[in-house]
């Protein structure tokens, strides 16, 4: 009983600190950030960062897991709760894009996690993983539009790198506007209308 708890402890308290280090680097950049920083803001010792995260690479690697591991459970959650695959594109486009300050903090924490994946060999494993589940979702949804009639897509798969693409695709031309509060509610319009067309919504045509 005693084990158990101690071991529950030592899971929350890891993850505490993983968000922790996720708030500071998206605030102040990955590579501008020391452990001892990330420690202070999670009210560790920089000594215990290295215990469970071994390297600073190790703890952003474990940031971008819970990153990942966050974003699709909130899709997931949205999407549960809706029942009509016409609607289900809207869905993802709202659970994505949350509001100017989260996204604005996640977009940039984002971006500096592909950096490391084209630059260190140990963020491979995690770039195939989060490339799988982001189109996996996307391409559930694709594939629930197509059986509804709603979506004209001919290949699902490819539909959902797209989908992905758009997504991704806005949010990086948004964060580099200097008035991304305010333009947030409009490009979100913008990228829920694209998906829209390109995935043939409601466009009997083909």
């Amino acid at each position: 009983m005693t084990q158990t708890r101690s071991r529950g402890q030592t899971e929350d308290r890891r993850a505490e600190v993983i968000r922790a280090a996720y708030r500071v680097m998206a605030r102040d950049g990955v590579h501008r950030v020391p452990l001892q920083q990330i420690a202070a803001e999670a009210g560790v010792s920089k000594g215990l960062l290295i215990y469970h995260f071994q390297t600073k690479d190790g703890l952003v690697l474990a940031a971008l897991e819970w990153v990942l591991e966050t974003t699709e459970a909130r899709i997931r959650e949205r999407l549960a709760g809706s029942s009509d695959p016409a609607e289900a594109i809207s869905t993802v486009v709202d659970a994505v894009w949350v509001g100017p300050e989260a996204n604005h903090d996640f977009f940039r924490f984002y971006m500096d996690g592909v950096e490391h994946q084209a630059r260190s060999p140990e963020f491979d494993e995690f770039a195939d993983k989060a490339a799988s589940i982001m189109n996996s979702y996307y391409r559930e949804v694709i594939v629930a539009g197509i059986q509804a009639g709603v979506l004209r897509v001919e290949d699902p798969t490819a539909g959902a790198i797209q989908m992905r693409g758009v997504i991704e695709g806005m949010f990086l031309q948004w964060v580099q506007t200097s008035d991304w509060r305010t333009n947030h509610g409009v490009y979100r319009e913008w990228c829920r209308q694209i998906l829209l067309k390109a995935l043939g919504a409601g466009d009997p045509g083909g």
